[in-house]
């Protein structure tokens, strides 16, 4: 398959999507929106799950290759790399909207959809091994989960109601409460003697 024609055809998936939604999305709109005949998108993409499925790799691809931007394990501190988790869904949230929108849509739709829960689970674990690796040995296994709940509920929040609250305000008091359970983990294995 050719790289850039698929690109093309991702990308105005994309824009369909985010006026659309994926359960208004139609080839002959997808086909529209990339410049192109019906036949020749199908050519590319047999189906419209497939051209979906295909989108949401790559929505969640790009979010997990950005991340290599904000965060380091081996060469920043906790805070800067709990802020730099941060820092990318700010950013993600004011400056990628649609690819969040997007990913709010396809998250509904892998209650039905199998193969895009799968692809779900697969980056949901990706991300969480991701905050893992930054956190404290033993810390706590929730925080991951936490982490990414902060995260998500910032996107869900801010997007349905812009300006209701302010995202740097919110990340910061995340982010605080991230660093005062890690430090608190910490706190407890100096305070408990260990065992022999």
């Amino acid at each position: 398959m050719d790289r850039d024609v698929d690109r093309k055809i991702l990308n105005a998936a994309l824009e369909v999507v985010s006026k659309e939604k994926i359960s208004g999305t139609r080839m002959h709109i997808i086909a529209k929106e990339a410049n192109m005949s019906q036949a020749n998108l199908h050519y590319h993409f047999s189906t419209k799950n497939d051209i979906m499925v295909a989108l949401l790799e790559s929505i969640q691809e790009e979010f997990s290759r950005g991340r290599g931007n904000y965060i380091d394990s081996k060469s920043k501190s906790l805070d800067e790399n709990i802020k730099g988790f941060f820092e990318q869904k700010k950013d993600d949230i004011l400056i990628n909207k649609k690819m969040e929108y997007a990913q709010i849509d396809y998250w509904v739709q892998s209650t039905v959809n199998e193969e895009m829960r799968d692809i779900f689970k697969k980056t949901f674990n990706i991300w969480r091994e991701n905050i893992k690796e930054v956190l404290p040995e033993n810390s706590d296994e929730n925080l991951p989960y936490i982490m990414v709940s902060l995260m998500l509920g910032a996107s869900l929040q801010y997007l349905i109601d812009e300006g209701k609250f302010s995202l740097d305000d919110y990340f910061k008091v995340a982010e605080e409460m991230m660093l005062n359970q890690c430090e608190k983990k910490e706190a407890l294995k100096k305070v408990q003697p260990s065992v022999k």
